[in-house]
C-alpha cells in the first residue's frame, strides 16, 4: 500500500481524512470557536499514529537496512511525506484555533516547534532528493525522530489535568518511549554496518 507510486493517492486520502475531521468536529463540537481545536487534535493523533508507526519500522528493520531494500526505503520516505502532509493541515487547524480565539501565535514564544516545522517540512523533500543514506542523513533521520516524538510526547502529556487523568495519552507515552528504546537497541545492533557513498536520485526518464 505504501508504495511511491501509490503516493499522490495517499496525500489524497490524508487530505481526505482532515476533511471528515472537520466536518465531524463542525456538528458535533459546541461553542463554534472550539471546532478547529477538535479539528486540531485528531489531526495531531494522526500525525502521533503515522510518527509511530516509523518509530516501530525503524526499530525493527534499523535505518541502514532500511536504506538497504529499495521497497521498505520507499515505504520510509512515503510515510515522512505523509507525516509533513498531515502536519501542515494540523498547522492550519492549529493558526484557525488561536484566530478564532483571538490569541497571537507568536513564533518567538515557541522557537523550536517552529524550527521543527521546517524540518518536518524539508525531510520529505531531502530523503527523496538522496537515495544512499550518507552517516550525515542517517544522524540527522533520527535526531528529526526523536525531535519530533519528543514534541508529540510534551503534548500529549499536557493532556493531563487532575480532573482528567487521560490514561489514553499516558499509554501513549509509554508506547512511544517502548518504541524510542526500540530503536537505540536497533542503533546500537547495526553500528558496524558501514554506510555508503552518498549519490543524487537518478532523474526519472
Amino acid at each position: 500500500m505504501f508504495k511511491a507510486s501509490n503516493l499522490p493517492l495517499l496525500i489524497f486520502l490524508i487530505l481526505c481524512l482532515n476533511v471528515v475531521i472537520y466536518i465531524r468536529a463542525s456538528l458535533t463540537i459546541v461553542p463554534v470557536d472550539m471546532v478547529f481545536g477538535e479539528c486540531a487534535r485528531n489531526s495531531g493523533r494522526t500525525s502521533a499514529a503515522i510518527n509511530l508507526y516509523m518509530l516501530f519500522m525503524v526499530g525493527h528493520y534499523g535505518l541502514k537496512s532500511i536504506y538497504a531494500d529499495e521497497k521498505r526505503k520507499n515505504v520510509f520516505r512515503v510515510l515522512i511525506t505523509l507525516f509533513a502532509v498531515n502536519h501542515l493541515v494540523h498547522f492550519l487547524f492549529v493558526s484557525h484555533y488561536f484566530k478564532d480565539k483571538l490569541l497571537e501565535l507568536n513564533i518567538s514564544h515557541n522557537l523550536h516547534g517552529f524550527i521543527t516545522y521546517l524540518f518536518i517540512v524539508a525531510a520529505p523533500i531531502l530523503l527523496w532528493r538522496f537515495n544512499t543514506l550518507s552517516k550525515v542523513l542517517y544522524y540527522g533521520i533520527m535526531l528529526h525522530l526523536f525531535n519530533v516524538t519528543y514534541l508529540i510526547c510534551i503534548t500529549f502529556y499536557a493532556r493531563y489535568k487532575p480532573v482528567d487523568p487521560a490514561y489514553l495519552h499516558r499509554l501513549g507515552i509509554l508506547v512511544i518511549l517502548a518504541a524510542l528504546g526500540y530503536i537505540l537497541y536497533r542503533i546500537y545492533r547495526e553500528r558496524t554496518i558501514e554506510f555508503p557513498r552518498p549519490q543524487l536520485c537518478k532523474p526519472v526518464a
